[in-house]
């Protein structure tokens, strides 16, 4: 059966008089001026972003999310995770049958809705993230592996995952044109959007007009592409560059750009590490400057979901997921102390 763009929907009613303990009320209002994502008008950036990725501490504070609609999960998995306002947070997964969005509210510590993208063969929704009020997120066919799409939502659309403001599409030799990651950013006066292949082996970014993309005309073109396997490593702190499940961007208060990407180390470690990014340079180039490891429960790996973002005071919050959603699923956040 065919399944047309955002075509179902699962929702969880939500009682008006629903009780939510005091406790986590008093915990939630406390943390709300903390973990507001940056609005673009008057954006918050740290002064020094790798100074402020250097400072998110190893243990995460814990959420439970409880659930209660029934969807198909099988033959996919979690894969990445944001925080939207004050209140919202998106998780992105895949199935065998369609790629999809869940919706969860914080006070209510519920998943509210799950809401599918794209039909099968774009079964498989990876890494993304939320800049302002847009999400961009990579969809792709992780079987053939050969094609996938970018697709860049409004959210303050009523129903944004049926209007898309932008999308890229992505075909060619399997393993070249996947989107298992996906950054956004506003940098100078562009628009960055970078998406990374299968295993990160090569980062694409793209570039569109800043006053272009919030006039709601966004048209991303390819900017350049990093070969990660042929990057020059002699300045890096080490040698070693992972298998990336997601790969967020950021531009500091000095206008510098960077990425952070998230993984399980070899090792079995869950880790960030950050590069500084210069795609204009006379020979551009990206530079591992950082690596952090985190300490997260059994459930929790950032071989599924996990995503970095920027507070509206210009700290930095890391979030993590575990494969599933279940009844009851636990998120941590790793949030940067003053």
């Amino acid at each position: 059966m065919h399944i047309p763009e955002a075509s179902l929907t699962f929702r969880q009613s939500i009682s008006a008089t629903m009780k939510i303990p005091a406790l986590f009320l008093f915990w939630i209002m406390l943390l709300r001026p903390i973990i507001s994502p940056a609005q673009d008008a008057g954006t918050a950036r740290p002064a020094d972003f790798k100074q402020a990725f250097e400072a998110l501490p190893s243990s995460p504070e814990t959420i439970t999310l409880k659930n209660s609609i029934t969807f198909d999960q099988e033959g996919g998995h979690l894969q990445g995770i944001q925080l939207y306002e004050k209140n919202t947070l998106y998780l992105s997964g895949s199935s065998a049958g369609y790629s999809y969005m869940a919706t969860a509210k914080l006070d209510e510590r519920t998943i509210i809705a799950i809401d599918t993208l794209l039909p099968s063969p774009l079964r498989h929704a990876g890494g993304f993230q939320v800049y302002d009020h847009y999400l961009a997120v990579g969809i792709e066919d992780n079987h053939k592996r050969d094609l996938s799409r970018i697709m860049v939502y409004d959210l303050k659309n009523e129903a944004p995952w049926q209007s898309p403001l932008a999308r890229v599409e992505r075909k060619g030799a399997p393993e070249q044109v996947t989107a298992g990651a996906v950054g956004l950013t506003a940098h100078q006066d562009k628009m960055w959007l970078l998406v990374a292949n299968w295993d990160s082996k090569v980062l694409d970014m793209y570039t569109c007009p800043r006053q272009q993309f919030y006039g709601g005309q966004a048209e991303f073109r390819l900017h350049i592409s990093f070969e990660m396997g042929q990057q020059d490593r002699e300045n890096w702190i080490d040698p070693h560059w992972l298998s990336y499940q997601n790969l967020n961007l950021f531009t500091d208060a000095r206008g510098q750009l960077y990425v952070a990407g998230t993984a399980q180390a070899p090792d079995g470690k869950q880790v960030a590490e950050l590069f500084h990014l210069n795609p204009d340079a006379a020979h551009p180039a990206i530079v591992k400057i950082s690596r952090k490891v985190f300490e997260t429960s059994e459930t929790v790996n950032f071989k599924a979901a996990a995503g970095l973002q920027v507070t509206h005071d210009g700290r930095l919050l890391l979030l993590g997921a575990p494969y599933q959603i279940r009844d009851e699923t636990t998120i941590e956040m790793f949030i940067q102390k003053k």
